[in-house]
């Protein structure tokens, strides 16, 4: 059946979101699975181009979704749902290991987990959080696991604090912004997601060590000859003014190749992302 998306047309529900161009002919959309790190209206706007740029590459409609939350997600993303997932680096491992799905790039910038307060906050650095309220994202987000995996390390326990959970980052700063958090666990970007005159409510007072950024893996039901079409398609986005403003936007810095060396030091955390998954 034939599937036509105008330019403007968007559509939000419950599996996610779907934007596209107008294209003529039989070829299904690509199917692309956005992690819901941030609200769906901001994932929207920023991948907008990355959309754009593989529409207008592979000369085929392609539609972007999302989910209500992580779970949810990965769920998808097991049971081959989508043609291609942008995902956390450890989320690209384990799906790959479960399905046989098969990276194809990633985002070159390193991926930093922060730790945030209120610019007024007498918070100076991690010790300091015992006893204090902690907004976090689901559990299974890789910056989530590096933070606690650090906060273990400086003998702090998850009974010594109290966790607030968020909906996605933006809602973890607004919820410090807010009064409702001490401090909030995000990675290094989402301050730059939100509106320019909040930015300045907000301190560092941690940053990781730095983690491999999100990666883009297709489907094994896609040919050798689609997924090569696809990796060229992103290997050429920063080529393009659009996608010059989306990695400038998302600070992803550029796209390379996927790195099975890179994918492997993964590992170590998917015990943890398991667990949380419930799926252990």
């Amino acid at each position: 059946m034939t599937r036509l998306f105008s330019r403007r047309r968007w559509l939000a529900t419950s599996a996610g979101l779907i934007s596209g161009l107008a294209f003529a002919g039989q070829r299904a959309p690509l199917v692309v699975g956005v992690i819901p790190y941030l609200s769906p209206s901001v994932l929207l706007s920023l991948f907008a181009p990355v959309r754009d740029h593989l529409q207008t590459v592979l000369a085929r409609p392609v539609v972007l979704y999302t989910a209500t939350d992580v779970p949810t997600y990965i769920q998808r993303c097991l049971k081959d749902e989508y043609d291609l997932q942008l995902s956390s680096a450890h989320f690209t491992r384990l799906v790959q290991r479960r399905t046989a799905s098969v990276p194809l790039a990633r985002f070159s910038h390193d991926l930093f987990g922060m730790v945030y307060v209120n610019g007024k906050s007498s918070v100076q650095k991690l010790n300091d959080l015992s006893g204090l309220r902690l907004a976090v994202t689901d559990r299974t987000i890789l910056v989530n696991l590096e933070i606690f995996r650090t906060l273990r390390k400086h003998k702090i326990v998850e009974s010594d604090l109290q966790l607030r959970m968020s909906a996605n980052q933006n809602s973890a700063l607004l919820a410090v912004s807010h009064g409702e958090a001490d401090a909030a666990i995000t990675a290094h970007f989402a301050l730059d997601q939100m509106p320019e005159s909040q930015r300045g409510d907000f301190r560092s007072i941690f940053q990781s060590s730095a983690l491999p950024n999100v990666h883009l893996a297709a489907s094994p039901r896609l040919s050798g000859t689609e997924r090569q079409q696809i990796q060229q398609a992103m290997l050429s986005l920063p080529e393009q003014a659009g996608g010059q403003l989306f990695l400038q936007r998302s600070r992803y810095g550029g796209v390379v190749p996927a790195d099975e060396a890179v994918l492997k030091s993964m590992d170590v955390y998917l015990s943890d992302t398991l667990h949380f998954l419930g799926m252990q």
